[in-house]
């Protein structure tokens, strides 16, 4: 073969190869983002917000804060 024949063989499959990767890397990206960022599924709660059936408890919850008071660091024993 001349050596222009391979030449421009080379560089079609080469343009061909990469048009080729572009697209496949392009979908691939779109195909991993919406796995990772744009699923539409349920966020995980903490175990204390579900009832004893695993459903969600939909009412109103209170809550508890605890304040540590001063102590007095001089302590006669």
């Amino acid at each position: 073969m001349e050596t222009a024949t391979i030449l421009f063989f080379s560089a079609t499959a080469s343009f061909l190869f990469l048009c080729v990767g572009i697209v496949m890397g392009w979908v691939g990206k779109q195909f991993m983002h919406d796995y990772f960022y744009s699923k539409e599924e349920m966020q995980a709660m903490h175990p204390e917000m579900y009832d004893g059936d695993g459903m969600i408890i939909n009412e109103e919850l209170l809550s508890v804060r605890f304040i540590e008071e001063e102590s007095d660091e001089t302590f006669d024993a």
